[in-house]
């Protein structure tokens, strides 16, 4: 039978059991949990109301278990949490496979975790989750903001980490993060050296962006579409010009081709495929070379000035002269073209091409068809129909406006043109195609940017939300396609000066509230925005836009020839040099260890005592020491013991709490040793 020694010492659990050595410090679970709500919170714009109801019942579940109000959930609990997590994500309509739908389930996992996190290995996990959370948020958007937010985020993770690698009576929340962030901005060095030599592998699959396209453009559009989006300051694109920008006025940016008009409704006709135009002459005096960055559409359709031909090869001009990507469009898109406004496009037109530009439903919009017919026999030809148009437009009682009243699906050009006569661009355009495809013309409404704003920092130009337009472009035999803006005779200030010099006072009050048209009589505020708007261009240009391209570039500028080997060598070189400047650094900025204040205090009574002739060894321990200077001192064990007993406790035990009182306790306790040894030494 084993002794009853024996049997206590295998009834007692060991120290990893008992969860001494893995046990969670109290500051470090306060940091982990900020560190999680702080990789959390971009993600709120995609997490639907049922996920965050979880992450914060996981928080207030976890909080709970700390202070003793709540155990730690079952087995069962656990799983039935999961089982609805997973279904309210299925359920919440972000797609079967999108990446909404995995950042939401990832961002769950991160939150669940934290009911059950009992040991510092369970802490480690859901950190490690929180970098890769972090790496996720660039997939949604890369940003100059969310890069420093998530350079931000990664230093309050890695200070989580650091608080776990503690004595629980050290973890200090703000020393961690200033070690954290020291750790991070040394890695930043040698992060630089990969992103500038890595090479940019292209992504083997994709997968869908959630939300719908940036652009606010679609492939259908129905009057008012146009006027909703003009109330949006989101960025569309930047433009930067070889030379010197064109006059808005000349600014048209094609990008769709509505040929289809059904029950009030314009839509783009069928995918023409990649098509090799027209030679164009290389050297025109009048080419507008200009490169574009366009932001993310999830589409296929770019943006050029007419008659465009592509420098890029990652885009192709289609047979309706329109530039295409050869991909949809799932970030930040540079690609370079060539315009010549000058060229004519199709001075033939094929017969297919004639009845998709000159169809229409039959015995709809009737008043319509009577009054293009009359207009036209009375004009003579297409150039004076299209003026007489006009000419009504401007003379009659038509209106430029936001809001423009509901049309009817039937008949609703016949109840814009002579009944309401209010309309945004996409009202007189669509007007004006309807009655030259009536009179036998083929015509077609054009979607796309109309203008832009010049940064006079960067001398870019910026195009919005509210810069999309609509226009016309009609056939003529060998003439080609011509373009013709309705807007120009309802509203001639929008196409001169932009869209905030033809709205009125109430139209402009219903902008976005940051929109520059709304600021555009606070110099200093537009100032600012300029300022930010070209620091986020450079962002796009120098990261963002770092692409295969612009790295060969800038390797063959630095390398000479690019080759395996030598991209090789410089990554090695690179990194080596930047780590042994980090290390460099470090070693002559090193400062010497922080000493604990008993051994300050402990360090200034020994050097008061060596003027008495009492000198410490470097290995002695202050017990020793103070035991032998009593002995040779003439001192009782009662005089010394106390003093040694206290500079232990306190030295010696991490898990003390002590305070300034114990200090000042210990510094009257070691002048009365040092006034008896002084008395001693003086007999």
């Amino acid at each position: 039978m084993a002794s009853p020694e024996a049997q206590l010492q295998n009834a007692a659990p060991s120290r990893a059991e008992s969860g001494i050595d893995y046990q969670i410090p109290r500051n470090s679970l306060a940091l982990l949990m900020v560190a999680q709500a702080v990789v959390i919170l971009p993600f709120l714009q995609q997490l639907s109301p049922g996920i965050i109801a979880v992450g914060l019942f996981c928080g207030y579940w976890r909080t709970g278990v700390y202070q003793g109000r709540w155990d730690y959930p079952r087995r069962w609990v656990k799983l039935l949490l999961v089982v609805a997590s997973v279904a309210g994500v299925a359920l919440s309509g972000v797609g079967s496979f999108s990446l909404e739908a995995a950042a939401s389930l990832l961002i769950l996992a991160f939150a669940l975790k934290l009911i059950e996190m009992k040991s510092r290995r369970d802490a480690y996990l859901v950190i490690f989750l929180g970098y890769f959370i972090i790496a996720t948020q660039f997939l949604f958007e890369q940003s100059i903001a969310i890069a420093a937010y998530q350079l931000g985020a990664a230093i309050v993770v890695t200070a989580a980490m650091v608080g776990m690698n503690q004595l629980i009576s050290r973890v200090r929340p703000l020393g961690s993060l200033r070690l954290a962030g020291s750790l991070v901005l040394q890695a930043l060095p040698f992060t630089i050296v990969l992103f500038l030599f890595f090479p940019r592998i292209a992504p083997l699959w994709t997968v869908p962006l959630p939300g719908a396209s940036k652009t606010g453009l679609s492939d259908r559009m129905t009057p008012g579409d146009v006027a909703q989006l003009t109330r949006s300051d989101e960025l569309a694109f930047r433009v930067v010009f070889d030379g010197s920008v064109p006059a808005g006025r000349d600014l048209y940016w094609r990008g769709l081709v509505y040929s289809n008009f059904v029950a009030g409704t314009w839509t783009v006709g069928r995918s023409l495929p990649e098509w090799s135009a027209e030679p164009l002459p290389p050297d025109a005096a009048d080419a507008i070379s200009y490169e574009v960055l366009l932001e993310p559409t999830q589409r296929e359709w770019l943006f050029a000035l007419e008659t465009p031909q592509s420098r890029s090869p990652a885009a192709y001009l289609t047979r309706d002269y329109l530039l295409q990507a050869r991909d949809p469009v799932l970030s930040v898109f540079r690609y370079q073209a060539t315009s010549f406004p000058g060229w004519n496009m199709d001075l033939e037109l094929s017969e297919s091409l004639r009845q998709r530009e000159t169809w229409l439903p039959r015995a709809d919009n009737p008043r319509i068809r009577a009054f293009a017919a009359q207009q036209f026999a009375a004009s003579g030809s297409v150039e004076g129909f299209v003026g007489s148009v006009l000419a009504r437009i401007r003379e009659q009682d038509f209106y430029y406006t936001l809001s423009p009243p509901q049309l009817p699906r039937e008949n609703s050009i016949d109840e814009f043109w002579f009944d309401t006569r209010r309309g945004f661009c996409t009202h007189y355009a669509g007007a004006l195609v309807f009655m030259l495809r009536s009179v036998g013309v083929p015509a077609r409404m054009v979607g796309g940017y109309q203008g832009g704003e010049v940064n006079p920092i960067s001398g870019h130009v910026i195009v919005r939300q509210y810069d999309a337009h609509a226009w016309v472009e009609y056939w003529l035999p060998g003439t080609g396609w011509q373009r013709v803006d309705p807007t120009s005779a309802v509203a001639p200030a929008r196409i001169e000066e932009g869209l905030s010099a033809a709205l009125s006072a109430e139209d402009r009050a219903s902008l976005s509230a940051f929109t520059s048209v709304r600021f555009g009589g606070w110099s200093m505020v537009s100032d600012l925005l300029f300022w930010a708007d070209s620091l986020e261009h450079r962002w796009n240009l120098s990261v963002v836009g770092y692409d295969g391209q612009l790295q060969s570039s800038v390797l063959k500028n630095l390398l000479g020839e690019v080759t395996s080997a030598r991209v090789g060598a410089a990554i090695l070189i690179g990194g080596g040099a930047t780590v042994g400047l980090v290390a460099l650094s470090l070693f002559w900025r090193r400062r010497p260890l922080r000493r604990h204040p008993v051994e300050k205090l402990f360090g200034r009574f020994c050097e008061a005592l060596a003027g008495y002739g009492w000198q410490r060894a470097p290995a002695e321990s202050p017990g020793a020491f103070l035991t032998r200077v009593a002995e040779q001192g003439g001192l009782s064990r009662e005089q010394a013991e106390p003093v040694i007993a206290e500079i232990n406790r306190l030295l010696y035990n991490p898990g003390t709490d002590w305070d300034g009182r114990d200090l000042r306790h210990l510094r009257v306790q070691l002048s009365r040793l040092r006034f008896h040894l002084a008395f001693s030494n003086a007999r």
